[in-house]
C-alpha cells in the first residue's frame, strides 16, 4: 500500500540507451537512413490519406449522430465544430514539437517524452 511506485517502475531515459546510426556505421548521406541515422520512413500519400480518412470517420461522422441526438440540431454541430477547432489547435502544437531548435534541421523528437524533455529541460 505504501510502496515507492516511482522507484519500482523507474526506467532510465531512452537517450542514455539509444545507439545512433553513426555508431552503427551508417552515414547521413545514405538512401536508407535519415539525417539522424534512423531508417527512413516508407509512408506514401495513399497511407497518409487512409490515416486521415479513418480519423475523420472515427471522430467526426460516428460521433455526429450522438451529438445531435443528445444536444439537438443547433448545439450538437456547434459543439462538434468547437471540439474540431480544439483538436486542430492541439495537433498543430504537437507538430511544432516534432523538431527541437531549428524547424528544418533540429533534433527530431521521436516520442512524446522526447518532446517534453527537449522543451522543458534546462
Amino acid at each position: 500500500m505504501g510502496e515507492n511506485v516511482v522507484g519500482k517502475y523507474y526506467c532510465p531515459p531512452a537517450a542514455a540507451m539509444e545507439v545512433s546510426g553513426v555508431e552503427l556505421g551508417h552515414t547521413a548521406g545514405s538512401k536508407l537512413f535519415d539525417d539522424d541515422g534512423r531508417p527512413k520512413r516508407n509512408g506514401t500519400m495513399w497511407t497518409a490519406s487512409a490515416h486521415i480518412i479513418t480519423a475523420v470517420i472515427g471522430s467526426g461522422v460516428l460521433s455526429l449522430a450522438w451529438a445531435i441526438g443528445q444536444l439537438g440540431w443547433v448545439a450538437g454541430p456547434a459543439v462538434m465544430l468547437l471540439f474540431s477547432l480544439v483538436t486542430y489547435y492541439t495537433s498543430s502544437l504537437l507538430s511544432d514539437c516534432y523538431r527541437s531548435g531549428d524547424a528544418a534541421s533540429g533534433k527530431r523528437n521521436y516520442t512524446y517524452m522526447d518532446a517534453v524533455n527537449a522543451n522543458l529541460s534546462a
